[in-house]
């Protein structure tokens, strides 16, 4: 008895393991192929961006021609800011102000930086669930979360079209599963020749000059971070004046998915200062150690960004 007992209990578990092992490689499937229909496909979009002090509605057309995605989102609010895309050439459009370009590789004002995440890179961090199907409106949706392993950093929830991959709704959750932004699609139309036709002339306009970058002299910090979450990496570092005797250096780190910076200036009076500032995604904390303001910027739990400044050491 005990013997097919045992025998029962290890086929359930080998089932379940099995099970699990499926769900998630169909969920970094839907991933992929989420990726891959956001930067491949020729369609327009309307959506609403939900944070805690903002809704933004938003229009936003996509091709690829030639081999080059070319791109045009436009703010439907009172702004009327137009980001344009071509190749990697990306452009700021608003009224009252200088049209600039900058250097990059996809427009993310508005959109979720996960639409453009490179699984690879992010795969160490994330469990990829696949959570079933929906309907959002009259179209159904496949659902699939992105949970941090560490709670260290945000996870997603992802509502994906069935038929074309496009996203229908992008919740950025927080440990405790609470929203903390949304995009949510109100209409697509896809592969319409309107769409292509309106894209192929925007790409032979004549975009405006790049904004230059002040030069990276990688400067050298009396400074490091002790702990990071695991797979985040400097990307760039800089210092500059922000009086005749106030310096502020900054570092840049990003997990190819969120981005945070340490900025770390000197204190004008002794004593602990603690400022924390959570809205959305962006958190900012600001404590005083050694004489020096240490303020974490940028894409991270409170409680993280609290770990990160807490692990800062300095040299004499």
């Amino acid at each position: 008895m005990n013997k097919w007992l045992s025998v029962i209990c290890l086929t359930g578990s080998l089932i379940i393991s099995n099970q699990a092992s499926a769900s998630q490689q169909g969920a970094e499937v839907l991933f992929k192929e989420m990726g891959n229909a956001a930067q491949n496909l020729s369609y327009e979009m309307s959506f609403m961006s939900f944070s805690p002090r903002s809704i933004v509605p938003v229009r936003y057309r996509h091709t690829v021609i030639n081999n080059v995605p070319v791109s045009q989102m436009i703010q439907m609010d009172s702004s009327r800011r137009e980001i344009v895309q071509k190749g990697s050439q990306i452009s700021y459009f608003e009224p009252g102000f200088d049209a600039f370009s900058l250097n990059g590789k996809n427009i993310v004002d508005n959109l979720p930086s996960i639409l453009f995440a490179e699984y690879e890179k992010i795969k160490p961090y994330y469990n990829f669930i696949d959570a079933g199907r929906t309907h959002i409106g009259d179209k159904p949706a496949l659902v699939v979360r992105i949970i941090s392993k560490d709670n260290s950093r945000f996870s997603y929830v992802l509502l994906i079209d069935e038929e074309n991959k496009l996203p229908l709704r992008i919740d950025l959750v927080d440990s405790a599963n609470q929203t903390l932004e949304q995009f949510r699609v109100i209409s697509i139309v896809f592969d319409s020749k309107a769409v292509e036709d309106s894209l192929k002339n925007l790409s032979k306009i004549n975009l405006p000059p790049l904004l230059l970058s002040p030069k990276n002299n990688h400067p050298s910090f009396k400074w490091q971070v002790g702990l990071l979450p695991p797979g985040f990496e400097e990307i760039s570092r800089s210092e500059r004046k922000l009086s005749e005797n106030d310096l502020v250096e900054s570092a840049l780190f990003s997990d190819g998915l969120f981005t945070f910076s340490v900025n770390v200036t000197k204190a004008e009076q002794g004593g602990l200062l603690e400022q924390p500032i959570q809205n959305g995604r962006r958190t900012i904390y600001t404590m005083t150690q050694k004489q020096n303001v240490i303020t974490i910027i940028g894409e991270l739990p409170l409680a993280t960004a609290k770990q990160v400044a807490a692990s800062i050491r300095f040299r004499e």
